[in-house]
């Protein structure tokens, strides 16, 4: 809900720890003065043109508030990770060149990694320069460059529109000791910007969902997963903070802030065993509850680490199940994982009292009807909490990428694919096909077989239901499921209201009345006879 009134889609407002550790970079390493601005926070704060068609104009006032605050950047950094926010960063880009004409534009993050060249096709001119992979160690060349045009030009870091031509080879110039990094600059930001966060709101686990920071301790992933593209900016070679380090800088981050809870952002936390139960003793002698908002390797959750976990306050935990087909784990995805490990895991964490929250990623090229059946009959034995059905999509720089790319299988923008709408057609399926396989997945796994309901934990399903309802007021099937909830809690009579609505949101579409139809979800009956002995 948006201050002006009307309700907006959910929006990400994660801390961004890479745009915090290059502030810190800057301020300590070159001397330089830093102002942020996160324009994920900023839109609750000064956006308010909700009949507008873009945000260039928004955009443009924003940056004039900053000039005419008296601060004139030498440079401009722009930081973004997914091509979600493409468009929106050539917008900026283009601002930032009308307001500040005399500044040096550059970016860094994922997007300009892996899609340089279409960035500069689209918008030849909206950046300087564009920096390939890791940022500390080419920012600090370029600061110190004399002239940064000529510098860029000929450097293997920064990607120009000169050098792009002449067919210049970029190479990654990565920092082997994160130590040698300063502690986070979390004094470029204000924490209470991200309260609203609704990547650790949705988690009904965690207790105050306002008071906490957010770390990130290890960089790079050995694996190959074909649908990920995080090495192609922190590498596959893993390299992390000492833990005397991370013990340093969280007890100064409490001292400052005092938070309850440590969000943890590591890609891939789990690397070492040793180092992240150390990390997570850490978090114990802080009295710091633990989340993970990234899928967590199901190959590492063994029960040790698992009731280690669970000293740390973790009771929730996103699972990187992927697939339950054992073929497409192995040739479509390349993810060394064996299906009895993930009932193993899921098995465990319910015995320690831990929500599984499953990712699930079904529209793999190379994947087919057959396989997806698989995956469907899988999670129907698997009894976890919740499933995140997405739809497979095709992140610049993985490997699935470019071999849709190759073999003309891309139908549609990616730009707006979002692990929602499909992009990818196959000899095997259409995006229609996947897009809606996937909904009835979700509707049948986290609705019609809840494992909540299941082992009687309605008040948690309640919540969940709950929550849905907050996301979107129009699903038949969470009311239906309350209205469900609530009658087996025992609770007394379910509010008429409730009936009523239920039978609004059903007649409202046909998808809901068909849906309602086809499975046999009669509510009238029971409406009808709580109303008689109401």
């Amino acid at each position: 809900m948006h201050k002006n009134g009307r309700k907006y889609g959910v929006l990400i407002t994660d801390v961004p720890l890479g745009v915090l550790t290059i502030s810190a970079w800057l301020k300590d390493r070159c001397n330089a003065e830093v102002q942020v601005v996160d324009f994920n926070t900023e839109i609750h704060k000064t956006w308010d043109s909700p009949e507008a068609t873009s945000f260039h104009d928004w955009f443009e006032e924003v940056f004039l508030s900053i000039k005419q605050s008296g601060f004139e950047p030498d440079l401009i950094g722009f930081s973004s990770l997914f091509i979600t926010g493409y468009d929106n960063l050539l917008a900026l880009a283009e601002v930032a060149k009308k307001v500040f004409p005399g500044a040096f534009r550059i970016c860094g993050g994922n997007l300009p990694t892996t899609m340089y060249r279409e960035l500069f096709s689209d918008s030849p001119d909206a950046f300087d320069a564009l920096c390939f992979g890791e940022g500390e160690l080419p920012i600090t060349e370029l600061m110190a460059a004399e002239n940064k045009a000529d510098y860029c030009n000929g450097s293997a870091q920064w990607i120009t529109k000169e050098n792009l031509k002449q067919g210049a080879m970029y190479q990654h110039n990565f920092i082997s000791n994160l130590d040698e990094i300063p502690d986070l600059d979390y004094d470029c930001i204000d924490l209470k910007d991200y309260h609203l966060n609704p990547t650790i709101k949705a988690y009904t686990s965690i207790g105050d969902r306002t008071n906490y920071i957010t770390y990130m301790g290890s960089r790079g992933c050995p694996f190959h997963c074909t649908f990920c593209a995080a090495h192609t900016v922190h590498g596959r070679k893993m390299r992390s903070f000492t833990i005397e380090r991370i013990e340093r800088e969280l007890f100064d981050l409490c001292e400052k802030y005092a938070p309850n809870t440590l969000v943890i952002e590591d890609d891939m936390f789990l690397w070492d065993k040793e180092w992240a139960a150390s990390v997570l003793k850490i978090a114990q002698k802080l009295n710091l509850t633990c989340f993970f908002p990234n899928a967590l390797a199901l190959y590492a959750l063994d029960r040790p680490m698992l009731e280690e976990l669970h000293r740390t306050g973790v009771r929730q935990l996103t699972l990187a199940v992927e697939s339950g087909s054992a073929r497409v784990l192995k040739e479509v995805m390349k993810k060394p994982l064996k299906l009895s490990i993930t009932n193993r895991v899921v098995a465990d964490c319910r015995d320690l009292g831990i929500y599984t929250d499953c990712n699930i990623i079904i529209g793999m090229p190379g994947e087919t009807l057959n396989d997806i059946n698989d995956t469907r009959e899988f999670l129907r034995s698997l009894d976890a909490n919740w499933y995140r059905i997405n739809v497979a999509t095709p992140l610049a720089g993985s490997e699935m990428y470019i071999n849709a790319v190759k073999n003309g299988q891309i139908k549609g923008d990616i730009r707006m694919a979002g692990y929602k709408r499909c992009v990818v057609e196959t000899k095997d399926f259409t995006p229609a096909q996947i897009e809606s396989i996937a909904y009835d997945i979700n509707l049948e796994m986290n609705f019609l077989r809840n494992s909540d309901i299941k082992y009687g934990n309605y008040e948690r399903a309640l919540e969940t239901f709950e929550n849905v309802l907050l996301l979107r007021n129009d699903h038949a099937l969470a009311m239906y499921k309350i209205i469900e909830c609530k009658r087996l809690m025992g609770v007394g009579p379910v509010d008429e209201e409730l009936w009523t609505r239920l039978a609004d949101m059903v007649q409202a579409t046909p998808f809901w009345s068909k849906y309602f139809q086809d499975h046999a979800l009669a509510f009238r009956d029971w409406a009808e006879a709580e109303l008689k002995t109401g």
